[in-house]
């Protein structure tokens, strides 16, 4: 199932027009009994992770996402640079096999360099993994070329330039699930590139969503993102009568988001565009000790482990760690991802990175990887 959306910015015009159209097809209580359903439904699972996503496409300067981290547990992140020219394989029975077109600078969790949780190649385009309790894979197709779960993403940054590039070869592989970390995770993956596209993709009921077009620039969490786009209409900034809600569940963050992308007008040349969504992404960060109320029960809530922000433009990542307090950057034009350039490595949780850390990079600890590594590639 592929919805496309109108090919404008997430913006004010666009959500006043959305809720326009739906509050003439639906009634009012028709959109209540939708919103508690999915609540109930979200409720029912175990918080393991959580995150939020904002993509700001719409300033004038430059593309930049923005996305924070939430789990239960330390996910260790390590940035990994990939050169191109690499080959690989998706590590499964009919695997697909590649050799990387692109470079690309990844996020890997667990101290996996083979489970990254997100990424950015040379050409701008990005992806990034969020959890969504309610995602049912699609069933093995042994006639599809299989992926990994945790090298899905490597993969299109290695051979696509743009969001549409890469979701073609979403519909000609398949993404094949694993477990990390001794736990099985289901996601969904937002995609952005440096011309402004967006696309977020979900595997619900053993299909795969498709959600396409320049306006889908905020996730979170359950319930799936038709339903939440649709529950914004109760709330102030998008026609409704509700205040903006303070709590941490994923229904509240997600309008938090929406709400705050769309304040976030063109900077001038004098205003920092990446301050600016810094901004935007901090108030749906989790505290540690942080608990969820809603449906009349406490539950923790994954707390805020880092925040990233990626210039697709300029080709840079920004990245702060809850547990060190600094702030640092990686210029990407002060890496090396010709063909045949060596994998570096830089562990992200370090309490000494600040400022510009390019020149930190190191080879990467081989004796963790040594049964992954191979499988990666030649």
């Amino acid at each position: 199932m592929a919805n496309q959306g109108r090919n404008d910015a997430f913006g004010d015009e666009y959500w006043l027009d959305l809720w326009r159209f739906t509050i003439m097809r639906k009634s009012f209580w028709d959109s209540m009994t939708v919103a508690v359903i999915t609540l109930a439904l979200f409720l029912s699972f175990s918080p393991a992770g959580a995150c939020t996503r904002i993509f700001w496409n719409s300033n004038g300067q430059t593309m930049l996402v923005a996305r924070t981290m939430d789990l239960l547990q330390d996910d260790a992140p390590s940035f990994y640079l990939f050169p191109k020219g690499m080959s690989k394989d998706g590590g499964v029975a009919n695997p697909a096999k590649w050799t990387s077109r692109y470079g690309s600078l990844v996020t890997a969790a667990f101290g996996l360099s083979t489970y990254c949780s997100e990424g950015i190649n040379t050409q701008g385009l990005a992806y990034h993994y969020l959890y969504l309790a309610v995602t049912r894979y699609e069933d093995r197709d042994g006639r599809r070329p299989g992926v990994l779960e945790g090298r899905y993403g490597q993969y299109l940054l290695d051979n696509a330039a743009t969001v549409s590039e890469a979701l073609q070869l979403m519909y000609q592989s398949q993404l094949v699930p694993e477990a990390a970390a001794g736990f099985n995770w289901p996601l969904h993956l937002a995609l952005e590139d440096a011309q402004g596209d967006s696309a977020v993709v979900e595997f619900v009921g053993g299909q795969m969503n498709v959600f396409h077009g320049k306006e889908f620039t905020v996730l979170s969490n359950d319930p799936t993102l038709d339903q939440q786009v649709q529950n914004l209409g109760r709330y102030q900034y998008f026609g409704g009568t509700l205040p903006l809600p303070g709590d941490v569940d994923s229904i509240s963050r997600f309008v938090r988001a929406a709400a705050f992308r769309s304040t976030l007008d063109n900077p001038s040349l004098t205003r920092d565009p990446v301050s600016r969504l810094f901004s935007a992404i901090r108030p749906e960060s989790k505290p540690f000790g942080a608990v969820m109320f809603s449906g009349g029960r406490s539950i923790p809530a994954p707390q805020t482990l880092w925040t990233s922000l990626f210039d697709l433009t300029h080709k840079a990542v920004y990245f702060t760690h809850s547990m060190t307090r600094n702030n640092f950057w990686i210029d990407m034009s002060k890496l090396n991802f010709s063909a045949g350039a060596p994998v570096l490595y830089l562990k992200a949780d370090r309490p000494d990175l600040s400022g510009d850390v390019s020149g930190m990079f190191t080879p990467p600890p081989w004796k963790t990887d040594t049964t992954i590594f191979p499988l990666l590639w030649d």
